[in-house]
């Protein structure tokens, strides 16, 4: 059995976690993350910075192991679930949260479907800000409300030097490759998550007839 893999993209806080988990379960998919795998994010904020000042090349950015995955899914195999701990096996379909859609050279070749959620980045930030102010305001944690309001600070200090010019970059690449996109601005998930159906049962039916 081959799993045709289906990607979600979109800036930070555009909803595609939300969409890809939404998504998986209504089409009964298997459901991976790149953030799973992602190192990226974890180098110091001057060698992101530095990385992005040099064009932000995505060849560089480390994804074998999501690649070794992806790959043993879409041929019918087994891998762990990095999110659960336990065997995820391939199905029909595998829904590929990632922020490269079909931009990176690694990953472009395992994608069937490339969906891209266009969010303004506006938007997107308020969205990241409130979800964690949600978080704050439920579980202030050690240290309280003073801690947070720091820790945000240095977030929209990294956002302003370093998110901000990855998404400029994200628009550039990896929207024009997407094979549907999709406004989100105003879209609610439910009515997102139709579009995508909608798009993949339309896909599979063009490419089964002969």
């Amino acid at each position: 059995m081959s799993a045709r893999i289906v990607a979600i993209s979109a800036p930070p806080g555009g909803g595609k976690s939300a969409v890809a988990a939404a998504l998986a379960e209504r089409l009964g998919a298997a459901l991976v993350e790149y953030d799973a795998y992602d190192k990226l994010t974890n180098l110091p904020p001057a060698e992101i910075a530095a990385w992005l000042k040099g064009g932000g090349p995505y060849d560089i950015v480390e994804v074998s192991e999501l690649v070794a995955d992806l790959t043993a899914l879409r041929d019918g195999g087994t891998i762990l679930d990095r999110r659960t701990g336990k065997e995820l096996t391939a199905r029909a379909l595998v829904i590929l949260e990632t922020p490269f859609g079909n931009a990176h050279p690694a990953m472009a070749p395992l994608i069937d479907s490339a969906i891209f959620l266009d969010t303004p980045p506006d938007l997107a930030l308020a969205r990241k800000v409130r979800s964690f102010t949600e978080a704050n305001l439920a579980d202030p944690g050690p240290g309280g409300h003073k801690r947070f309001v720091a820790w945000l600070e240095g977030y929209l200090r990294n956002y302003e030097a370093i998110t901000r010019r990855a998404i400029a970059i994200q628009r550039e690449r990896v929207l024009p490759l997407a094979d549907l996109v999709i406004p989100a601005a105003d879209a609610n998930l439910d009515d997102i998550v139709e579009q995508a159906v909608s798009f993949l049962v339309r896909r599979a039916a063009k490419k089964s007839t002969p």
